[in-house]
């Protein structure tokens, strides 16, 4: 079907998360791919976020930012953006108005076409959740944790960050859905790719599980 590489979180700053970015940027199978990093989640504030283009650099990618908060994009401006990309990465940050963002600009219908087509989608936290049927983050009042419906292209009910307390509390949030959990530390990603199902993680470790409505892990391997 196509590719999504799904990062849980990790360190930019010093590298930690460095191989699972190596191993993205391979999987467009080319000499400098075009990396297009999409930073919604974080209001489309991209200061601090230098490590990540980075890394990517480091791995021989080109780096280009698509920022939809712009109103001057027209639909066809987003549309080429997208499509012209080898990787799309998401960054983090409010998984809410990443998706009210996306489904204002049409940019979700855009990226479900560009992965269709061979498109790697990725992206860590919010960019990792946003692929799947509903993510778990905390964009609510305060910091509450709420459920939010995303792009559907992976039939999962998601959560980053696994590894940390308050997170972790997403093994009894997952009893009150539907859907199977798909749970990922920080440092771990997992790679969905045509019929193949894999785990990567950064220097420090981390893992990936499928969690029933139970709140029963499997980790992933």
């Amino acid at each position: 079907m196509g590719t999504i590489a799904m990062v849980g979180g990790g360190r930019y700053e010093d590298g930690e998360i460095f191989p699972v970015i190596k191993h993205i940027v391979s999987l467009a199978g080319k000499a400098e791919p075009n990396v297009l990093f999409v930073p919604t989640a974080g209001f489309d504030y991209i200061i601090g976020d230098e490590c990540i283009f980075d890394l990517f650099r480091q791995c021989g990618a080109k780096v280009g930012n698509l920022f939809l908060t712009d109103t001057r994009l027209t639909k066809a401006d987003i549309e080429r953006k997208i499509m012209s990309a080898d990787i799309i990465y998401v960054g983090g940050g409010n998984l809410k108005f990443l998706m009210d963002t996306w489904k204002r600009t049409g940019a979700d219908k855009v990226f479900r076409k560009a992965y269709e087509k061979g498109v790697i989608l990725s992206g860590y936290s919010s960019g990792a959740m946003c692929w799947c049927d509903e993510g778990w983050d905390d964009c609510g009042e305060n910091h509450s944790f709420m459920f939010i419906d995303c792009t559907g292209i992976l039939p999962y009910c998601c959560a980053p960050h696994y590894d940390s307390d308050s997170w972790h509390a997403f093994k009894d949030a997952i009893k009150t859905r539907t859907k199977q959990g798909l749970a990922i530390d920080n440092g771990a990603a997992v790679v969905f790719r045509d019929d193949e199902i894999y785990t990567l993680c950064g220097d420090d470790g981390g893992k990936v599980y499928y969690l029933d409505n139970n709140g029963v892990e499997a980790e992933i391997k």
